[in-house]
């Protein structure tokens, strides 16, 4: 497993991570990535290990493995956050959830049935909304619970919180979907072409993207494709919007990183 931190002057940073050993070949890939608030650290779930990388002196500072289930089922670490109060927030396949300092001092940890293993933090920086594939939550937390929960009609692949308001973008097997967490309502729904079920919101939050073919997609919020963009015959793996420009910043499958216009 390979991880590659770029700027726009190229990249900053590469760290190979490593196997996890034979029995777990299927669990070596990177499931999420948080940077801190400064840009220092790294928080990324990655194998079994959640790992925090400095990325100034280029090197692993700690890590955690969640427990196995029933003392012999390897578990990982699925989704990880960064919260306004600068703690790492971590959801784990086992069920549980960590509040960590960036320092790796493990400060919190609880447990629910319907743990998300892919989240994003809401606007006011005190919630993540997530999903377990089979229903979207939000979760507080400071106080270590649910606030929020709505059963999906639709399997989750990805979700993206707008930058204000309440609303998440979510991509689903029927298209991408705007759902307001105040009302619980689903405010539209688009179809959307095969492709990888990536999903990001613009910084305005005018846009939304996801994965087309070996490209990207990016809609407005009504639905009305804006644009298709791709690489020359690269697959696009993963696309982000810039959170400064708004431009769409892709990663490939040859592990580039590449500015779309």
């Amino acid at each position: 497993m390979n991880l590659t931190l770029a700027t726009e002057a190229g990249p900053v940073a590469r760290f190979d991570l490593g196997s996890d050993g034979v029995k777990t070949k299927a669990m070596d890939r990177i499931h999420d990535v948080a940077l801190s608030p400064d840009g220092r650290f790294a928080f990324v779930a990655a194998g079994l290990h959640l790992r925090c990388l400095d990325l100034d002196k280029g090197w692993e500072m700690w890590r955690y493995r969640p427990e196995n289930m029933y003392a012999f089922l390897q578990t990982s670490s699925r989704a990880v956050g960064v919260t306004k109060d600068h703690e790492v927030f971590v959801c784990n396949d086992n069920g549980s959830m960590n509040l960590f300092r960036f320092d790796g001092l493990r400060v919190a940890r609880w447990r629910a049935n319907d743990t998300p293993n892919m989240i994003s933090p809401l606007a006011n920086g005190d919630l993540f909304v997530g999903s377990d594939g089979y229903g979207i939550t939000v979760w507080d937390t400071q106080d270590r619970r649910r606030v929020f929960r709505m059963n999906s009609s639709f399997h989750v692949f990805g979700l993206k919180a707008f930058p204000r308001g309440q609303l998440v973008a979510v991509r689903s097997e029927v298209g991408v979907s705007v759902i307001d967490l105040g009302s619980g309502e689903v405010r539209r729904t688009w179809p959307v072409a095969p492709g990888l079920p990536y999903i990001d919101v613009s910084p305005d939050g005018s846009q939304v993207l996801t994965g087309c073919g070996r490209g990207v997609a990016v809609y407005d919020t009504d639905g009305s494709l804006v644009r298709e963009e791709g690489t020359d015959g690269e697959r696009v793996i993963t696309a982000v919007f810039h959170p400064k420009s708004g431009h769409v910043v892709a990663g490939t499958e040859t592990g580039q990183v590449v500015g779309l216009a």
